[in-house]
């Protein structure tokens, strides 16, 4: 007689996994307003104010993100280790974003533009897909119910 052992199945709980999708939802939304305010303050002459506003929103953007990630880690690492790890580079890539942005504006160093403007798009995308991901893991729940 043989015996096989077997890791026991482990699945996420359906509240799990709407806190997930609701913490990504309010991440993704602070990443487009970035997107926005962006857009306000490209070539107009009085944008200062619009720059304080972009500034602020990086940073709760990177703080939903911290806190986005930290629950993944949390709750996700053994079930969805992708999602987990994406969330983590998601906030890390975020705080880099608002760093180099406050060296744009804070310190005059233009010269990170470059890299910002970029670096953004990266962010962009990867929020899209940890939105549509989440999504698609809190759908599953619904159809396994």
């Amino acid at each position: 007689m043989t015996t096989t052992l077997s890791a026991p199945t482990v699945r996420l709980s359906p509240g799990r996994r709407r806190t997930f999708a609701i913490l990504t939802g309010i991440t993704t939304l602070s990443i487009f307003l970035q997107a926005v305010t962006a857009g306000q303050f490209v070539s107009q002459d009085n944008r200062d104010s619009w720059i304080n506003i972009h500034g602020v929103i990086a940073d709760a953007a990177w703080g939903f993100a911290l806190i986005s990630a930290i629950y993944a880690i949390v709750t996700m690492r053994k079930t969805n280790p992708l999602l987990a790890w994406m969330s983590v580079a998601l906030f890390v890539l975020t705080l880099a974003l608002t760093g180099i942005g406050h060296l744009i504006s804070d310190l005059h160093q233009d010269g990170w533009i470059g890299i910002h403007i970029p670096l953004a798009f990266v962010v962009f995308g990867l929020t899209i897909w940890l939105s549509f991901r989440s999504a698609r893991l809190r759908r599953a729940d619904s159809a396994g119910a």
